[in-house]
């Protein structure tokens, strides 16, 4: 879908977010001969909707129509200089009408469409309250449990929050409805509370519910398995901040806490930049290193993204606009695809606020043991132990694929490479290691292939999607040569496959980080003049697709978590099961130990209900690729 014009309106008390597409000039169904008249192709009347609502009119005229309106219980929402409109509103909880207007030389004509919000349950009719639906006091639950709530409020709600034991375990901003999952909780009896704060700052908070809850890995021995990929320095605004759009155009719910229209960020000069929707799939770089991040964040405002591109100076923006960019589903239309029809979540963050060597080692170690900046390993490597060493001692089977050259693997930098490195393996059997031979033959092999699969980023040629490399290349790499193959073989009915990338790369997110549980009492090394800051925040959010015949169908996870959560999740699957060494603990850290573990991105209830892969949409590789287009219009 592409998507050109975004709007936001204030509707009595409401914000209505209004994202429209170019009107097209062929009718959008068959019209009524009335003329002039306006046919209302969707909704049709008094039906009960779902936010976003999509819109679909055209108008039946003799004389040019010079514009169109929707109005939203008799309110103007937006004005369309054409005679056809294809857009989305979203609406809150209740029944109204939406008006459809067509202007000619002689005036308006219009048509009336009635439809109703429907909540997910009989709400507290109580101004400024919350009603839990999905939960019973006295529940016994197995998890993941399903949370639903909704809040009644006459003024726009901001933020719906889950609380497990007073704790909060994850959210969704603007919304009246809270749909989630909730896992990983202790065996026993805990509180479940959901409260729902609005535009006045007035917070509401449902009853609490005490629930039972059981096993906390029930079928997850489906996952025979797991296999990661991380890419690099992506945002989730600026990948998957407009896939709620592309959700409700295939008629699913947009549920994604994406990007608003009208935020606005200060650039170099202290002129204000909204985010806006890149021409070119080609940018130069950005600084997400640990001071740059730190001072982004600004105490919680999320203003500094722009003025922290002077760290990383360009003659092409210099006031830094390109930080306020994002892509579409017309230029990913495989990621859009694949995380619309699997799995997702809008609260998935790197580890800490640094850059990738850091993060990095999060991902392989559950801390960075000290570390803030990238650091030359010592004679030997790294000695913290990894998940990998951490599955030797399991006894679970592990390969990890490199692209390129293995000096670029990120392993190496570790002492596990000296005992381990035949399980470290080229992804290609071509002589520049540029293909994906071996992977793919690999998985065909089901009864041979590891347990855990890591595949390293192709950094070196190109294709970790990183600033300044081509996003459609390497996204057509991943799809075509990694995925789809995957998705096609003979390992597909029993694995899962994550896609994720390292850290946001300084590209502008609106959600502040999450609060962290500190891995381990090792303290910051932080060089003279760094910003002072700790191991207790996560990172910013970046983009994640689970791909999995067992993933939840269209799912999105509103949990807060960091990738630490994938280690957690093989740990349970591989590790805890197993008979460790005397002292030998089933996690790495404490940051692992208390991540969550992915379960509610599964149903393991019954069978897969994907094993019948879905066709993802092809990836292109046409778009351009020109740096000096990459600043915001007007800059």
């Amino acid at each position: 879908m592409n998507i050109n014009r975004l709007a936001t309106i204030l509707f009595s008390g409401f914000v209505l977010l209004i994202f429209a597409r170019s009107a097209a000039a062929a009718a959008p169904c068959p019209l009524s001969q009335v003329n002039p008249s306006v046919t209302v192709c969707t909704p049709t009347p008094n039906a009960l909707v779902q936010s976003m609502v999509h819109v679909v009119a055209g108008t039946t005229d003799s004389r040019p129509v010079t514009s169109m309106q929707v109005l939203v219980d008799g309110t103007l929402n937006q004005t369309f200089k054409a005679s056809t409109i294809d857009t989305f509103v979203t609406l809150p909880i209740g029944n109204h009408t939406i008006t459809v207007k067509g202007w000619d030389s002689a005036g308006p004509f219009k048509t009336v469409v009635p439809v109703a919000m429907q909540p997910p349950c009989a709400l507290n009719p109580a101004n400024q309250t919350v009603t839990i639906c999905s939960l019973v006091a006295g529940s016994v639950v197995s998890q993941p449990f399903h949370v639903v709530a909704a809040a009644t409020d006459s003024n726009p709600v901001k933020a719906m929050t889950l609380f497990i034991d007073g704790v909060g375990h994850g959210g969704i901003s603007n919304s009246a409805i809270l749909d989630m999952y909730a896992s990983n909780l202790s065996l026993g009896t805990h509180t479940v509370g959901v409260q729902a704060q609005d535009s006045t700052g007035f917070v509401a908070k449902a009853p609490k519910i005490t629930i039972t809850v059981t096993d906390r890995t029930q079928g997850l021995s489906n996952l025979k398995h797991i296999i990661f990929f991380v890419q690099e320095n992506r945002s989730f605004n600026d990948y998957f901040g407009m896939l709620g759009q592309y959700r409700v155009s295939l008629g699913l719910p947009n549920n994604i806490d994406g990007i608003d229209p009208n935020a606005a960020l200060p650039n170099t000069q202290g002129v204000l930049v909204h985010p806006y929707h890149y021409q070119t799939v080609c940018t130069e770089n950005l600084s997400p290193s640990w001071n740059e991040s730190h001072t982004d964040v600004d105490g919680g405002k999320m203003d500094n993204f722009l003025k922290m591109t002077k760290s990383v100076p360009s003659t092409i923006d210099p006031t830094g606009t390109r930080a306020m960019g994002f892509y579409t589903e017309a230029d990913l239309p495989s990621y859009y695809d694949a995380a619309a029809r699997f799995a997702t979540s809008d609260r998935f963050f790197s580890p800490l606020l640094a850059n990738t060597n850091p993060n990095r080692m999060y991902l392989f170690t559950a801390t960075s043991f000290g570390n803030t900046t990238p650091q030359s390993p010592p004679a030997g490597g790294f000695t913290q132990t990894t998940i990998f060493e951490l599955l030797d001692q399991a006894g679970v089977s592990w390969r990890y694929y490199y692209r390129a050259k293995a000096t670029s693997s990120f392993i190496q930098q570790f002492s596990i490479y000296k005992t381990d490195s035949a399980k470290v393996v080229p992804l290609g059997n071509d002589t520049a290691n540029t293909n994906a031979a071996n992977w793919q033959a690999d998985i065909q092999n089901e009864a041979k292939l590891p347990q855990v699969i890591f595949i390293e980023r192709g950094g070196t040629i190109g294709l970790d999607e990183h600033p300044d490399a081509n996003i459609q290349k390497g996204a057509a790499d991943a799809v075509n040569n990694i995925i789809i193959p995957f998705m096609q073989s003979a390992s597909w009915p029993n694995s899962a496959f994550i896609l994720t990338y390292d850290e946001g790369g300084g590209l502008y997110d609106h959600v502040l980080p999450a609060r962290e549980i500190k891995p381990d009492t090792i303290a910051p090394k932080l060089p003279a003049g760094y910003v002072p800051g700790d191991f207790n925040q996560s990172g910013f959010r970046i983009p994640i697709i689970v791909i999995s015949p067992w993933a939840r169908p269209n799912f999105v996870s509103h949990t807060t978590r960091d990738y630490t959560s994938i280690l957690r999740l093989i740990e349970d699957r591989f590790v805890a099961p197993a008979t460790l060494p005397p002292g030998v603990n089933p996690w790495l850290t404490l940051r692992d130990k208390n991540a969550d573990n992915m379960m509610e991105f599964f149903d393991f209830s019954a069978g897969p209900q994907l094993l019948n892969a879905p066709v993802i949409k092809t990836q292109p590789t046409s778009g351009v690729c020109k740096n000096s287009q990459e600043k915001a219009p007007g800059f």
